[in-house]
């Protein structure tokens, strides 16, 4: 008979039978030969006579416990009632003795049959050697409920302190014998048995073996007053080593998961069904249900001695979300038993809802299970939704040549209850790989080499263009990826992070023969170091500055950055093993992206592109490396999408330095700086932090990440990053709870607007004047684009590779800083693009052979915050006098100190506009370097469009416009440092509205249909962030609801009920964030 459970026979190599890892004990007869005298027994007490049956000399004295005898089992110890009854001894008493103090794994047996006086007794102690110490061990049957059910109680002490550990409640019968036993591991499970079945398992994390104490052993009471005796018969109490087994049929869990998503396809709870017994076991039946309705059923003939099997049993995923009890009975007729032998084992599923999408919100820096676990409460209060978890052992993949398990079986049963943990939570978990940094230091004969064949050993670079390191890094993706697919809250890779940094060019054989596969000619004789030539020291440099396009230097160094190092390659590699199972919903990143020169194909073939920016000196410089890489990510062989990461730390030599000059004596000191001298790291500024997520929020990224946990929380050891500003975390929060929940599913819809001003970072000029920000937005060319931001131009960062595949059509102003180099290919675009009208901005480092519309001279910063600040806005306002009689910006703002950007869809615009007023303050500020807090200003923002409704979406009200000289503008305040988006629809929402069918039934799918619409019942042409609330008869909210944005003003969902869930009527509250308009709409499930 077999319904619903799928049973296979585990095989061996030989044969079909499968040993049980551990026979169960002979209890239901009295121990003779080895289960009585052997090493395992530290002590047996029959009570024939007061002498250690063990023959390990542990005999006991009696004190007020009488010997006794009993018609089935024989001799026996009778103990009797202590207080409140009368506060008497009655046991029988061992002396102390190291052995009986067990050094790791033990177990306690006996057989009891209460006396009729017992039904109204409190608690009564089983075995005592603990008293009121925290050592040894002491095991109590507890008071019974209102029901007569009483809990089996151990505890145990490990010097320090206690824990106590309780069963699940059962009745015991007065004047019946029963075997009880309970065993502890050494490492804090402690699982407890009633007559050979399972009683409960409680599992304390962080224990080891008990403390052995001075107390006596005490049978049948506890060793002081109040005194609290056993009323009834105790007899074949023992004690050994070791975690012993006593159901004679063994069911055990499996599954490495228990938490599921709902409806998710075939899932199945895994158990092995054992004989444990020294005999062949018959007609055992297996029997589960949930929530007292059967689910599965099965009837197992015979299993062998030590056979075992594997039992199936599936999960109703189209439950109601929640957790669940699966409770599996086995039954089967038990030799020298009157009545069956029936065992219950309990294993506790979750199903979690299926959730509307949402922005990630990552955070870095926790590394490893245990870490994460930990941290999974904050985490979540925080309001991340990802973090980086867990990675592979390198060597133990590289070694076996092939795609194994990732790690240890011990580590990778961690990661994978961390990623069942995590998913019940709702994280997201990454997996942080980098392969090549390990090979770099691991594996001298993969390391690159110079033109003499010679390795350092100082800093260890990998060549990663060796076939065996792309092989490596598919076999690390693939491992990880068969070890972990399964679990859905494993849902992103984080693909190498700063290997290219050490990486140069390489002299390897296959290095040269690569080239030459993809160019037709040899290493260049004068070839230079990744970073390119100083153009000044070539004789034979053109006067212009124009090279032609397959110059050699600049054709080699072209291919180096693409693919001669090798890296992009592994990249693709790696996140090719990671796609092989098939995963769906996987993700994989690199990160820092843009920290090379600017040609496309970082990252190979990442799904996504990251970088990392530290705030200062000024916030809105976020926006520079942001901005680089959708350059990056425009030129991909494949889609690539963009987020972006804020550093939680600072460092402080730029910041606030302890020992440097002048910067150092401002006073007074912060309190930080007094506390934590030694802080190399101190926590970003709260409004620095705020001004970065407005700054990056304004830009189409895909999601936020952050780095620097040891900043953002306080930490109980002391780590390099210190936690030195405690605001920071809680305006995070707000930021994520007010911003990135309620508005991000919109934004990940929402594409940037056109831009008509391209800025030029040209890689002819990285590579021959030695220009470029490589990420990290320092230099001219970095303020310089940010001196466009001040005003108010919207630019696009584009590559000479975007010049050659797209050219210049479309842009109105281009803009070239530091660029000093131009390819032949590049100058012609640029002339063309000036002779159709187009306005070239320059600078005093342009190529001769293009002469600017425009010049703004070059600025170096002087490490003085505020002037530099204000010498870089004076740039932008002489920019922006010059560009008024050719250029008409589509968004605009009254002042510099706000900065707009805007994004559209179809003829709706958002306008994000961030408050950059600053001064300095006494958190760092009296060092002169950042100035960290924000001021509250006004501005007028503007549009180039005539007519709009203006939606305030941060708080979600209509705001009154005006159009002014054909432009529509809005007057709003601004917080310190905050940030705003303005919906400017072309028609004015008038109503939501819900569709949905009148009734259904359990188990149905409903369709619902909800619109925003306008006064002609038409939808919006727009995203419009929703909330959608789906509440069931008793108010309990329903998967599916949260936040969304309505595409085209329109959102379609299928609510799919489940067989469990409440008959009545259910509602559907919509509210659009714009103007708060709402909606309610019922269904009735019958």
């Amino acid at each position: 008979m077999n319904n619903g459970i799928r049973l296979t026979c585990v095989l061996t190599a030989s044969a079909w039978i499968l040993h049980a890892e551990q026979s169960c004990e002979n209890w239901l007869s009295p121990y003779a030969g080895a289960d009585m005298t052997g090493e395992k027994v530290m002590g047996l007490w029959t009570f024939t006579d007061l002498k250690d049956a063990s023959g390990k000399g542990r005999d006991a004295v009696l004190h007020g416990a009488v010997l006794a005898s009993d018609a089935r089992l024989g001799a026996c110890l009778e103990s009797f009632c202590g207080w409140p009854v009368e506060d008497k001894r009655h046991a029988a008493v061992v002396a102390n003795h190291p052995s009986l103090s067990p050094r790791g794994a033990f177990t306690l047996e006996m057989w009891i049959k209460p006396k009729p006086e017992f039904a109204d007794y409190p608690e009564a102690f089983l075995v005592d050697k603990k008293y009121v110490a925290h050592t040894d061990y002491q095991w109590t049957v507890g008071a019974a409920d209102k029901g007569g059910r009483r809990c089996v109680y151990l505890r145990l002490g490990f010097g320090d302190d206690s824990e106590n550990y309780g069963s699940e409640p059962a009745v015991f019968a007065t004047n019946i014998w029963t075997h009880l036993a309970v065993t502890y591991d050494g490492s804090g499970t402690v699982r407890f048995f009633r007559d050979g079945a399972s009683l409960g398992t409680v599992t304390r994390t962080g224990r080891g073996r008990i403390a052995p104490g001075g107390h006596p052993l005490s049978i049948g009471d506890r060793i002081g007053s109040l005194y609290h005796g056993f009323p009834g018969y105790l007899t074949q109490v023992r004690l050994c080593q070791g975690a012993l087994e006593f159901r004679p049929v063994t069911l055990t869990l499996a599954s490495d998961r228990s938490v599921f998503v709902r409806m998710e396809k075939t899932p199945s709870l895994r158990f092995t069904l054992a004989n444990a017994q020294r005999q062949a076991a018959r007609g055992v039946s297996v029997r589960c249900t949930v929530g007292g309705r059967e689910t599965a059923r099965d009837l197992i003939s015979e299993l062998a001695p030590g056979e075992s099997r594997t039992l199936e049993v599936p999960i109703d995923t189209a439950l109601r979300p929640g957790s669940y009890t699966l409770q599996v009975c086995v039954e089967m007729p038990l030799k020298d038993a009157a009545a069956l032998y029936a065992s219950d084992e309990r294993v506790t599923f979750t199903l979690v809802p299926r959730r509307p999408p949402r922005m990630p919100v990552v955070m870095w820096g926790l590394y490893g299970a245990a870490n994460v676990l930990r941290e999974l409460p904050r985490l979540t209060e925080i309001g991340f939704t990802h973090c980086l978890g867990f990675g592979a052992d390198y060597g133990r993949v590289f070694e076996a040549g092939q795609p194994i398990a990732p790690d240890t079986p011990e580590r990778v049963a961690e990661v994978k209850r961390m990623l069942d943990t995590a998913l019940a939570h709702d994280v997201g978990i990454i997996a942080t790989l980098s392969p090549g940094h390990w090979a770099a230091n691991a594996k001298p004969e993969f390391r690159r080499v110079d033109r003499k064949s010679v390795s350092s050993g100082k800093k260890p670079a990998l060549c990663a263009a060796f076939p065996a390191m792309q092989t490596f890094a598919f076999h690390v993706g693939a491992s990880v990826a068969q070890a972990y697919s399964a679990f859905p809250a494993w849902q992103a890779a984080l693909l190498h992070t700063e290997v290219r940094d050490g990486a140069n060019v390489c002299w390897h054989a296959h290095d040269r023969e690569a080239f030459r596969r993809a160019t037709g000619a040899d290493y260049p004789p004068d070839a230079p170091g990744k970073g390119g030539v100083d153009h000044t020291k070539l004789g034979d440099f053109p006067s212009d500055r124009v090279i032609p396009d397959d110059h050699p230097l600049l054709r080699f160094l072209s291919w180096y950055w693409k693919e001669g190092d090798g890296w992009n390659r592994m990249n693709a590699e790696l996140h090719r093993g990671l796609r092989s199972t098939g995963r769906d919903g996987l993700w994989t990143f690199h990160d820092p992206a843009v920290r090379v020169a600017s040609v496309y194909g970082s990252g190979g073939s990442a799904d996504v592109l990251s970088q990392w920016t530290y705030s200062y000196p000024d916030p809105i410089r976020i926006g520079v490396a942001t901005d680089e890489l959708f350059a990056m990510a425009r030129g991909a062989a494949q889609p690539q999408q963009v987020m972006k990461m804020t550093q939680l730390i600072w460092y402080r030599s730029q910041t606030a330095p302890a020992a440097k000059g002048d910067e150092v004596k401002k006073e007074p000191a912060s309190p930080w700086e007094d506390t934590d001298p030694d802080a190399a790291f101190p926590t970003i500024a709260p409004m620095h932090l705020r001004e970065a997520f407005w700054t990056k929020l304004a830009r189409p990224v895909r999601g936020i990440m952050y780095h620097g946990w040891g900043s953002l929380v306080p930490q109980s050891g002391e780590g390099s990053y210190r936690y030195t500003h405690p605001q920071t975390q809680h305006e995070l929060r707000r930021l994520i709870q007010e911003v990135v929940e309620p508005l991000g599913p919109a934004l990940l819809l929402i594409p940037d607007r056109p831009s008509d001003v391209a800025f030029l970072e040209s890689f002819a000029s990285q590579m021959f004047a030695r220009r470029g920000t490589y990420g990290w937005g320092n230099g001219w060319a970095g303020d310089a684009y940010q001196m466009l931001l001040w005003a108010h131009l919207q630019p696009e960062i584009i590559y000479d590779e975007t010049v050659k595949t797209r050219g210049l059509d479309g842009y109105r102003v281009l803009v070239m800083m530091d660029c000093d180099v131009l390819t032949a290919g590049v100058a012609a675009a640029v002339k063309a693009f000036q002779s159709r009208g187009g306005v070239v901005v320059g600078d005093d480092r342009l190529c001769p052979a293009i002469r600017a519309d425009f010049t703004v001279a070059s600025y170096t910063r002087t490490r003085k915050a505020d002037e530099d600040r204000a010498a870089l806005i004076a740039k932008a306002a002489e920019l922006r006098t010059a560009l008024d009689a050719r250029y008409r910006r589509y968004c605009d703002a009254s002042t510099p100190d706000v900065v707009p950007r805007c994004r559209s869809y179809g003829s709706t615009d958002y306008l994000f506009a961030v408050n950059d007023r600053r001064e300095f303050g006494d958190y760092v500020g009296q060092h002169g370097l950042v100035m960290e807090n924000g001021l509250p200003t006004e501005a007028t923002l503007s549009l180039a469009r005539a007519s709009g409704h203006v939606y305030d979406l941060t708080v979600g009200r209509a705001l009154e416009a005006h159009v002014r000289d054909g432009r529509l503008t809005v007057a709003r305040t601004f917080d310190p440092c905050d940030g705003c988006v303005l919906m400017v629809t072309e028609r004015a929402i008038d109503a939501v509205r819900v569709d949905v069918a009148k009734e259904t039934h359990p188990c149905g799918c409903l369709p619902c249909t909800v619109s925003v619409v306008d006064r002609d019942e038409k939808p919006v042409d727009a995203v419009v962030p929703l909330h959608v609330d789906i509440l069931d008869p008793a108010g309990a909210q329903a998967e599916w609801s949260g936040y969304y944005g309505a595409e085209r003003g329109r959102l379609a969902l299928a609510l799919d009920l489940a067989p469990n869930d409440r008959r009545g009527l259910w509602q559907i509250r919509v509210r659009e964030l714009a103007s708060r308009r709402c909606a309610t709409a019922f269904f009735r499930v019958k």
